[in-house]
């Protein structure tokens, strides 16, 4: 049973950072077009934090069954525990930006956008060290 969870969860890791990611990546295009082009094409990207959730989701659900063998001893891995609350962090900031681009939808999408493309850039560091620490805990 560890093995298909093991590939569920690689696969929610996949779509959450394949979510931020292609969202940092279109937003830097965006900002090569002109105003309204690029202001448009950050507006309709919805998609990407819902694929962005379904991975968190995932992530979440396989790895507290990953997880089994380690909740004895998460006292004593400073590290694993700088994870998981990195991981709760992730999930704020898709939430936040998910939230600011509903926002930018209502009105005023210039003040909301500049929001989510910070949230985006600090997920997306969040990210890489969430999946470094995993690697190091766990190899």
């Amino acid at each position: 049973m560890r093995d298909p969870m093991l590939i569920v969860h690689i696969l929610g890791v996949v779509m959450t950072a394949g979510a931020i990611l292609a969202y940092v990546f279109i937003r830097m295009s965006a900002t090569k077009l002109s105003g309204n082009e690029g202001k448009n094409l950050l507006l309709n990207v919805s998609a990407l934090y819902k694929m962005g959730n379904i991975g968190l989701i995932l992530v979440l659900l396989t790895g507290g069954y990953l997880m089994t063998p380690y909740w004895s001893t998460l006292g004593s891995t400073p590290l694993l525990i700088v994870k998981l609350l990195l991981f709760l962090i992730v999930g704020a900031l898709l939430g936040m930006m998910s939230g600011s681009d509903k926002k930018a939808k209502k009105g005023n999408a210039e003040k909301h956008l500049a929001k989510t493309a910070i949230f985006g850039n600090i997920s997306l560091v969040i990210v890489i060290i969430i999946i470094i620490l995993a690697v190091s805990i766990f190899h």
